[in-house]
């Protein structure tokens, strides 16, 4: 929308972990420096935490990009699972293929590749973003992992990526014998006002631009006040503030920053260093505060002279559900449901099988398939795109965008040909090294392989991987079947696998 209008050459404020806009604050040198040393020399387990938002994940794909290729790294960021097919995803990202699901086969096969990296000299590397959401029993076993060494070295460095919140399930009583073993420890600050509006500047430099020619330094000023240092939040401000922008005035002002920031005050933005203001502590104005002016803070207040304690109490509740009702029937108030599964006049409607989401802010395509099919890979981002062709990118959608989520079956990736045949879609790939694994399936024998570019943004393309022809649809559910019992098929990577469909 705003990009012709300012003349960048990009989206300067793009939320995905995109390396040319990568930029290193004080704690994120460290936080990298200490990655990089973790592996290198070694050490063990890292453990990296910061606040959502701050850069974490894309600091794990600068650490990808600076590791040589005596480093064989696994990066696993479905952090919902159990400690088997946790480290069935690690083996998988390795290019180790298990055929067996015991937890003794696959620990087995792991340690085979350790020794077989040992012996060329090589470096094995654990990357687990999003670490806070492991199971204690997951978080155990992997610092089983880590006490795999020879007399000199560690023979699997793992890094644990996460939330604040992770030191805390790390120091628990339960863990607390784990924490030990950590090396190295670094936490990612929020931005000091200085590294805010620098911050600005080099992504808007990316772009072919600066922030002296984009922002006022009260905007400047009032965005890096209001994101609380916070990366992610200093995009969105600057993001929606282009976009307001572009309509009317050639620079954003700090009118604009302002009217942007309570536009998104949702966001709960603190001041660089500052604290959360606390909640009021006079509960009327507490309620007031959340109620348009149709006179009931008055007569409130007038009721909590009037009245005893308990009775106000009454009153409250009472009050809300009138404030609640005035919001709905003027059309002010918000939608209340956590992912948006109401429906809305003018929106299109659900039809069987699936469901209608509203986009909140933050979320991308893999939040939506994280959420509903528990796993987010290319495959399933990529049927997100097939059941919502209005989305052209797979890295942008919009706050109160509408998108439709259908439900996960075998029969979604069955596709009919002119003649009556049919093919089936194995899976969407942005790595081709990862498509030989179907070509020795028995399911496929005697199948075509095919592979069809799938382009889902201007800048990248992914690759769909076909297997056919099937003469019947019952034959290509079959192969579906077979293949997803073997754990094969990246659509189904969050659910259990199915017990073998009886033969039609």
């Amino acid at each position: 929308m705003y990009k012709d209008y300012y003349g960048f050459s990009d989206y300067p404020f793009s939320l995905t972990p995109d390396l040319r806009f990568l930029f290193l604050a004080v704690t994120h040198c460290e936080a990298l420096a200490s990655m990089l040393e973790g592996v290198r020399e070694r050490r063990g387990v890292t453990l990296i935490t910061g606040e959502p938002g701050t850069g974490k994940t894309t600091l794990i794909y600068a650490l990808l990009k600076d590791l040589s290729e005596k480093i064989k790294t696994a990066f696993v960021y479905h952090t919902t699972i159990e400690f088997p097919d946790l480290l069935k995803e690690i083996l998988q990202d390795l290019g180790v293929r298990s055929r067996g699901n015991s937890i003794s086969e696959l620990l087995l096969l792991f340690g085979k590749y350790l020794q077989e990296r040992l012996a060329q000299d090589e470096t094995v590397a654990v990357i687990v973003d999003e670490a806070q959401n492991l199971g204690v029993e997951a978080i155990r076993n992997l610092f089983g992992l880590s006490q795999r060494e020879s007399p000199t070295a560690k023979l699997v460095q793992i890094i644990l990526v996460g939330q604040t919140e992770l030191e805390t399930k790390l120091d628990s009583t339960e863990l607390q014998a784990f924490s030990k073993q950590i090396a190295i420890r670094r936490r990612i600050h929020p931005l000091n006002p200085k590294e805010c509006e620098e911050y600005i500047d080099h992504r808007l430099k990316v772009v072919g631009s600066s922030s002296a020619k984009i922002f006022t330094p009260e905007a400047i000023d009032r965005i890096s006040r209001s994101s609380g240092g916070i990366p992610r939040i200093i995009n969105i401000l600057c993001d929606n503030a282009l976009i307001d922008g572009c309509t009317n005035r050639p620079k954003i002002d700090g009118r604009i920053a302002e009217k942007t920031i309570q536009q998104m005050d949702y966001l709960q933005t603190q001041p660089p260093g500052g604290t959360k203001e606390p909640p009021p502590r006079d509960s009327s104005m507490a309620i007031k505060k959340g109620i348009p002016d149709l006179g009931l803070g008055r007569l409130l207040d007038f009721l909590q002279r009037q009245t005893s304690f308990l009775n106000v109490a009454l009153i409250f509740l009472i009050l809300i559900s009138l404030g609640l009702g005035a919001l709905h029937f003027f059309g002010w108030g918000q939608k209340l449901q956590f992912l948006g599964d109401g429906k809305e006049k003018g929106g299109p409607s659900e039809k069987p099988g699936e469901r209608i989401v509203w986009v909140k802010e933050g979320w991308n395509l893999s939040f939506l398939a994280r959420e509903y099919y528990h796993a987010a890979n290319p495959t399933l981002v990529d049927l997100l795109l097939q059941f919502n062709p209005q989305i052209n990118n797979v890295n942008r959608i919009f706050v109160n965008q509408q998108v439709r989520v259908p439900s996960l079956t075998e029969e979604l990736f069955l596709i009919e040909n002119p003649g009556r045949t049919y093919k089936i879609h194995l899976g969407t790939f942005n790595d081709r090294r990862l498509i030989p694994v179907f070509q020795n399936s028995p399911a496929l024998r005697n199948k075509k392989i095919e592979i069809v570019p799938r382009e889902v943004s201007p800048q990248v393309t992914w690759l769909r991987v076909m297997a056919g022809e099937f003469g019947s649809k019952e034959e290509g559910l079959k192969a579906l079947g077979a293949l997803r019992q073997q754990g094969l098929l990246p659509a189904f990577a969050g659910s259990a696998p199915q017990s073998r469909r009886a033969a039609p």
